[in-house]
């Protein structure tokens, strides 16, 4: 339970108070190795202030990438400036698991009482953190892991699936619930605590569920609450070949709008670039609505749907696509294809145009957001092989956990096109349907690389 870990946190602190630091203190992420967004929690000795806990945020993310930071002078830093205590040193230590970075150490002390001796026992300390946060997340994430293990047991037999983890009340769904009607206000009842948590229970008999308990591990039990009767319940939304007709005439009829606009004869040069602003990305959903109703009216059977493409110039078309995005985050996509002399120069390949858009946009879809503001140059390489092409995305972002990646890894996707598949999980379709495959690296704090490999002819 997390207040073990608060515990041995104090004990350290006090241990490091021998030291004599104007500050010392310990930021950690309670919510390290999961997807959840972090969670920081701060303990502290010593002097504190608005300038100390500035510092405390802008070093979380430095820390990521350091073993230790020595600041010999307070004085001349100019992050560290503003605390304002004389002459002084700090410094700083990253604490980390093999489930990732989970937070750091720090302390600063006055000009006179700092040595080596004080770093070799500060150190000491951080890796007593390290250990005591290991032997917690090995805990809390191996429960999470079983609780995933049920609910997609139960997503298989389409199942809606909640589970319960006591003591810290952490809920763990499958996509089947998520799709309830009614999941918010179960939600909202079983948050309840105290009193309000007993006039909750008689609500929720109101709720078609059968309850099971069981064992996660020897302090943490978990109630899962399944819903075998919400099938008609869950909202299946799927885009499909009428929604995209649909979508095609409102653009053609925007088209027509605009043409209609130009021919009056009247309109400034600022109002003419502006027209042709607009029609360009109408034309290009015009088209990537032709190969969207090409390739629905031939579901059936896929590769009815394959013809000559050029990888490079979808690439090319699904970059401009998402420029907007990444210029909102201040991000650079940078484009690289090669072609070896034993390679397809021309770039030319066999494939599903639509399949093959939506898989290069996920891609990239998915590098951009996770990528974060100001960061790295997202890369893009297209390699032209003697039997295959490949596809490389590079980004530099939050990257996945070892746990998580082992899931993604493991899913296996249906094959019907048009099962309503987003994301990576879109992707590893479109490899499977073309012949290919995905491999993803990834490291947590360090970025991810997807690389979408297909053979020319499937």
């Amino acid at each position: 339970m997390w207040v073990d870990i608060e515990r041995n946190i104090r004990t350290i602190l006090d241990t490091v108070e021998f030291l004599s630091p104007v500050s010392a203190r310990v930021i950690v992420n309670r919510n390290a190795g999961r997807k959840e967004p972090e969670d920081l929690r701060l303990y502290s000795i010593g002097r504190t202030n608005n300038a100390f806990e500035n510092i405390d945020s802008s070093f979380f993310g430095i820390m990521r990438t350091q073993r230790v930071l020595k600041i010999p002078s307070i004085q001349q830093s100019s992050l560290l400036s503003s605390l304002n205590f004389g002459p002084g040193s700090a410094i700083f230590f990253p604490i980390n698991s093999r489930f990732g970075y989970c937070g750091f150490i720090w302390a600063c002390f006055q000009e006179d009482n700092f040595s080596e001796k004080i770093s070799g026992s500060l150190i000491g300390c951080c890796e007593w953190v390290e250990l005591v946060m290991q032997k917690w997340l090995e805990e809390e994430l191996s429960v999470q892991s079983q609780a995933n293990h049920y609910v997609d047991l139960l997503e298989r037999l389409k199942i809606p699936a909640l589970i319960l983890i006591s003591p810290d009340r952490l809920l763990i769904s499958n996509p089947s619930f998520e799709g309830m009607k009614d999941k918010e206000i179960f939600l909202n009842l079983l948050r309840q605590e105290g009193e309000e948590a007993e006039k909750a229970l008689n609500h929720l008999s109101e709720f078609d569920y059968i309850l099971k308990k069981i064992d996660l591990s020897s302090n943490q039990t978990g109630k899962i609450y399944l819903f075998p009767h919400a099938g008609g319940d869950i909202r299946e939304i799927r885009f499909g070949e009428n929604e995209i007709q649909y979508y095609h005439l409102l653009t053609q009829k925007a088209l027509g709008t605009l043409a209609l606009l130009d021919s009056t004869g009247d309109l400034t040069n600022l109002q003419k670039n502006y027209i042709s602003k607009t029609e360009s990305p109408l034309e290009r959903l015009e088209y990537l609505y032709s190969i969207g109703t090409k390739h629905y009216q031939r579901s059936e059977n896929t590769m009815m749907s394959f013809e000559a493409i050029s990888v490079t110039d979808i690439a090319k078309e699904v970059i401009l696509d998402m420029a907007a995005a990444a210029r909102n985050k201040r991000i650079e996509i940078e484009l690289d294809t090669e072609s070896g002399s034993k390679g397809n120069s021309s770039g030319n390949a066999f494939g599903d145009p639509w399949l093959l858009t939506l898989a290069i946009f996920d891609l990239l879809d998915n590098a951009v957001r996770f990528t974060p503001m100001d960061g790295k140059a997202i890369n893009i390489q297209i390699s032209y092989n003697e039997s295959d092409w490949s596809l490389r995305v590079e980004d530099f972002g939050a990257g996945i956990s070892p746990l998580d990646l082992e899931r993604i890894q493991a899913l296996n996707y249906a094959e019907a096109a048009g099962s309503g598949l987003h994301g990576i999980a879109l992707v590893k379709y479109v490899a499977k349907v073309h012949n290919g495959r995905l491999q993803i690296e990834s490291r947590l704090g360090k970025g991810s690389v997807f690389t979408l490999t297909i053979p020319y002819y499937s």
